[in-house]
């Protein structure tokens, strides 16, 4: 007898979505995942660990982390890696919030707004952080003061996680 093979959404269901839960444990281990995951994506991973990325990704906190350290490794291979993740996720359903939301603030605060305006279509309308974005695109806030923003941020997510700047 043969063990079906699960596929990517299937993974997705049986993981479910965080939200906003207090697990610090659960959010370690996350953001802890995310970042190895952005600092070694090579163009491909299984589905398991992309289910992984997006299941943790559904948490507030581990979204906020990775909000924090995409400038961290070379711009290319994140655009990769964020455009990977977007393609994979789920378009009717929570998982695509995070993806689409890190590649638009990626994008814009690379001055490519329209681009990012388009990414945005892809969270759901009332996501907070593509909310957040989508005022921000409008109110024409320079790129560069969302990105002093996040990372005045990060430092604090990263307590909130991990209890020390990390």
């Amino acid at each position: 007898m043969t063990t079906p093979t699960m596929t990517l959404n299937d993974r997705l269901v049986e993981l479910g979505v965080l939200g906003d839960q207090k697990d610090k444990t659960i959010q370690q281990k996350g953001a802890t995942l995310v970042n190895t995951f952005f600092m070694s994506f090579n163009g491909e991973a299984t589905d398991e660990t992309v289910a992984n990325i997006l299941h943790y990704l559904t948490d507030i906190q581990v979204r906020d982390y990775a909000l924090g350290i995409i400038d961290k490794y070379d711009s290319k291979a994140m655009l990769d890696t964020l455009n990977y993740l977007l393609d994979k996720a789920p378009t009717d359903s929570a998982f695509i919030n995070a993806p689409a939301c890190l590649l638009a603030t990626f994008l814009y605060e690379r001055g490519d707004t329209a681009s990012a305006a388009i990414t945005l279509t892809n969270a759901q309308q009332y996501y907070s952080l593509a909310v957040l974005l989508r005022r921000v695109m409008m109110a024409g806030w320079p790129a560069t003061g969302f990105a002093t923003m996040r990372n005045d941020l990060h430092p604090k997510v990263v307590a909130g996680i991990f209890g020390e700047d990390k």
